[in-house]
């Protein structure tokens, strides 16, 4: 993911434009921090009412950033638009029920983020309809909450190892053709390696379904003006 409310960071640094990058890495990290720490605790939480509590046990189970930050995947966000946490680590055969406990676990992550995406779409509505709040800084930073959190939810249901999405279809893919699932879990990575080469029209893909989920969004609240 890119900065998707005008240039990335890196960007204006190469062009000499200091304030901005700094002012638009203080508009992401907000946003990064509330994304990437509820997703990850989401996915720990999911995982221990499956009966897996390795998550918990090792302290992931926890809105603090600092645990699930991954130092060189934040620093690669911040310059070159595309970054990582730290996984959570599960254990599936501690599940209650294998097959849906890897896709509750799955689902855990990117649902979150899409009901943070709709309650801070709330907050803005809020401020600026019902407040009359028309600062820009504080809106700015709401707005990039709201795309950060669309942006990491359908991201993530890519159906490509290691991203969540996979885990949805593994079942289903493992049980048609064991031979092609393993080749498919071994190599997903380079997969998704090869998509960050073409993070421009991963971005143009994304930006288009953030701006159906906030139509949708602005329709429902719009019943309320």
């Amino acid at each position: 993911m890119r900065n998707f409310l005008g240039n990335s960071p890196i960007s204006l640094l190469l062009s000499g434009q200091f304030e901005a990058f700094f002012l638009t890495v203080l508009y992401l990290l907000p946003a990064l921090v509330i994304a990437l720490s509820f997703h990850e605790a989401a996915h720990a939480w999911a995982a221990n009412k499956m009966g897996d509590p390795t998550a918990k046990n090792l302290g992931r189970l926890t809105l603090d950033p600092t645990k699930h930050f991954h130092l060189w995947g934040i620093i690669a966000f911040l310059f070159i638009g595309f970054g990582w946490g730290k996984p959570v680590p599960t254990n599936p055969r501690n599940y209650i029920n294998y097959k849906k406990g890897n896709v509750f676990v799955a689902l855990a992550g990117v649902t979150t983020n899409l009901i943070l995406s709709f309650i801070f779409y709330f907050i803005f509505f809020l401020l600026y309809y019902a407040f009359g709040v028309y600062n820009t800084i504080i809106l700015t930073i709401i707005s990039y909450i709201i795309y950060m959190n669309i942006f990491l939810c359908f991201f993530n249901l890519i159906p490509i190892p290691p991203l969540d999405g996979h885990h949805l279809v593994k079942g289903f893919i493992a049980r048609k053709s064991p031979r092609f699932y393993m080749a498919y879990e071994r190599y997903g990575f380079f997969v998704l390696l090869i998509l960050l080469f073409m993070t421009d029209y991963i971005q143009i893909g994304l930006s288009y379904v953030a701006s159906w989920v906030l139509t949708l969004y602005s329709l429902f609240f719009g019943l309320f003006i």
